[in-house]
């Protein structure tokens, strides 16, 4: 069977040699006239196969080899196929190598090009034997007149035949070498990739073995910042602690100074009167001629103090209470100095101390002795009510609320902090929780009219005006000589469009209080409202009278002034506003109201620019100053002020009206002229 195999092989590759060996003899005949040649089928066939487009090989990477040239290769001396340089050729051979025999030439390219070409070539370089085998085998290449015309591509074909028929084993061999290159190629490439992975692994590890370095050092570098902190925490805390202790040593040390300087002046003031009752007694010692009965009370006995040894601390304090209350704060003060010195832990001492250094406007002195009262007896809210006092008076309000809170415990004075606290949450914006506050006050005493007062004020903040009316009524039932209350009142009715009642209410206020500005101010203001320009412009006056310095009520008097068509009047009141206030913006444009309205446009266009300048988004200020240029025919301008008050207010149909109509005007000027030119 396998002789079998070997011979229709070696017949097969034989039958191709015939063939192309009758092909390579016999070219083509020319033609005879001058038609066009016929090429044989069989070069039509040849052609189409070379023109046909080779499909793409993924060939496995291999060694790079030399390539074969696309030119007819020859047999070297060596017995490889190299390419050979062919000489110039003619003109008449030029013209012969474009037979169809040609195209026997482009599919042994075609064939060179394979990857079993290129295997037989590095197969051969590398086995002697199969280079002798391939020397032996391939037929010499002779004359165009041999018979033998064996191409390449054929020698090629028929050695792989009968190398591949006739010794399998070295076929064999030659794949398994073949092999052996390919896999230690791939051994060689995964080595090397390998020896990549196990470089990036190891600075992968390196940089982890880094990463946890840093990571560690800033874990210790945390530590060692969270221990500083902690110390530097500590240490604060022991420096504030020792502030503190300095701050009673210092108070303390000031205390014995003061004892000392008063003991002093006391001793000084011994030593001088028994100094100045000195010549006396010489007189009278010099004098005495006899014995004489000795008086059991002598002259000075009566001026001997008493001793200061046997006093108490609270005797210090009896003494004190009395010195404060006479206000001879300065000995009181030596007095509860003395009786702390005699023992520190009498809460009642360090109290008075803290309420006469209050009227000695020595503040952080009399906190600090309240917090010490405190601190011996927590529930007194004698030492919380003065200190919240004290609190509120340095503006610390929330520390105050939270004192009066403290001190509420005392039903003696539950009211009067819960009204405290009212009053410091309205300081601090809270007008709910005040109004609140209010209420728990009113709760425990319905009678004073103050409480409702400033719930009123409180409930006027968050715009609860009705109820607030409500609350200065309850209020003027229990006292209706206070005129706040009256005015309040009135602002209250102002907001509710209760004119009439507002004005009574005024009224009120100003029977109690008539020199009172800010009232005659408001009244103007509510009769304005309802068009009393006459009643307005008197209350103004009457404001004016008492404070002539506010511009606004010289703006608010012109504006009444030129609702009564009294423009010059109502002119010279926006210039005393504008005097006061160069920078009023409302006083600038009223002014140019008045002027627009006594058709004096010039000085009105002036006053609107002064208020534009001020107010440069201000829709009247345009509007109106388009209205004064249109008058004196500047439309170009007038047009320019109209945009610009519309480019503010573009949904007010009143600048678009105005606009429009100095439009119509300029059409009309302009076909006017146009009419005139034509004419002329």
């Amino acid at each position: 069977m396998r002789v079998s195999n070997v011979a229709l092989l070696t017949l097969a590759a034989l039958a191709s040699q015939n063939l192309t060996a009758n092909t390579s003899a016999a070219p083509a005949a020319p033609p005879v006239s001058g038609g066009t040649p016929q090429a044989s089928n069989f070069v039509d066939a040849i052609n189409n196969i070379a023109s046909r487009p080779a499909e793409s090989i993924s060939a496995p990477e291999t060694i790079a080899h030399e390539q074969f040239s696309p030119r007819i290769a020859v047999k070297s001396q060596t017995g490889l196929l190299v390419a050979a340089v062919q000489p110039e050729l003619s003109a008449g051979a030029k013209t012969k190598a474009n037979t169809p025999a040609a195209s026997g030439d482009e599919l042994t390219k075609s064939l060179q090009q394979t990857w079993l070409t290129k295997l037989i070539e590095t197969g051969v370089k590398s086995n002697p034997q199969a280079r002798d085998g391939f020397d032996f085998l391939s037929p010499q290449t002779g004359s165009a007149e041999s018979g033998y015309g064996f191409n390449n591509t054929i020698n090629l074909l028929n050695i792989l035949l009968i190398l591949g028929t006739v010794f399998p084993p070295v076929t064999i061999a030659f794949f398994w070498a073949i092999r052996r290159l390919v896999v230690r190629q791939l051994v060689a490439d995964a080595n090397q990739r390998l020896q990549g992975i196990g470089v990036l692994e190891s600075e992968l590890i390196n940089s982890s073995q880094l990463t946890q370095k840093l990571r560690d050092e800033l874990e210790a570098q945390l530590s060692a910042a969270k221990q500083s902190i902690d110390f530097l925490s500590r240490e604060t805390e022991i420096s504030k602690s020792s502030v503190e202790q300095i701050e009673t040593l210092k108070s303390q040390f000031l205390m014995h100074l003061q004892v000392l300087l008063t003991e002093v002046y006391e001793k000084k003031s011994q030593i001088v009167q028994e100094i100045s009752q000195l010549p006396a007694v010489v007189a009278k010692e010099s004098v005495k001629l006899a014995p004489q009965p000795q008086s059991n009370t002598s002259p000075n006995s009566a001026n001997v103090p008493s001793d200061a040894e046997n006093l108490i601390a609270d005797d210090y304090i009896k003494q004190g209470e009395g010195l404060y209350f006479e206000g001879n704060y300065d000995e009181a003060v030596v007095c509860f100095e003395k009786a702390i010195l005699k023992n520190n832990n009498l809460d009642e001492a360090w109290y008075w101390r803290g309420n006469v250094l209050i009227k000695l406007q020595r503040h952080e002195e009399a906190l600090a002795c309240y917090d010490q009262a405190i601190l011996i007896k927590p529930d007194g809210w004698e030492a919380w009510y003065n200190k919240a006092n004290l609190l509120a008076k340095l503006q610390k309000y929330e520390e105050a609320i939270a004192s009066y809170e403290r001190a509420s415990s005392s039903e003696s004075h539950k009211y009067a902090c819960w009204h405290s606290i009212a009053a410091l949450l309205g300081k601090l914006q809270h007008y709910e929780e005040a109004i609140a506050s209010y209420d728990r006050a009113l709760a425990i005493k319905t009678t004073d009219s103050e409480i409702w007062h400033n719930r009123g004020a409180m409930l006027g903040k968050v715009q609860q005006h009705a109820a607030a009316v409500d609350s200065y009524d309850r209020a003027l039932a229990l006292n209706a000589n206070r005129y706040e209350t009256w005015y309040n009142r009135g602002n209250m009715l102002w907001r509710l469009l209760r004119y009439s009642d507002a004005i009574d209410s005024y009224d009120r206020a100003l029977g109690i209080r008539a020199d009172k500005y800010e009232v005659w101010y408001n009244k103007g203001a509510v009769l304005g409202k309802m068009q009393r320009y006459q009643d307005a412009i008197a209350s103004y006056d009457k404001a004016i009278a008492i404070k002539p310095q506010d511009f606004e009520v010289w703006h608010n008097r012109g504006a009444a002034l030129d609702k009564l068509s009294q423009h010059e009047a109502a002119i010279a009141s926006y210039e005393s506003a504008i005097a006061l206030n160069s920078e009023c913006y409302e006083a600038w444009f009223g002014k140019g109201e008045s002027l627009t309205k006594m058709q004096r446009h010039q000085d009105a266009i002036a006053a609107y620019e002064k208020a534009i300048a001020l107010k440069p988004d201000s829709y009247d200020a345009w509007h109106h100053l388009g209205t004064a240029l249109s008058q004196l025919n500047r439309y170009e301008e007038a047009m320019a002020a109209y945009d610009r008050a519309i480019a503010i207010k573009p949904e007010n149909a009143e600048a678009w009206r105005d606009r429009g109509a100095i439009a119509s005007e300029l059409k009309q000027d302009t076909e006017g002229f146009a009419t005139g030119e034509k004419d002329t």
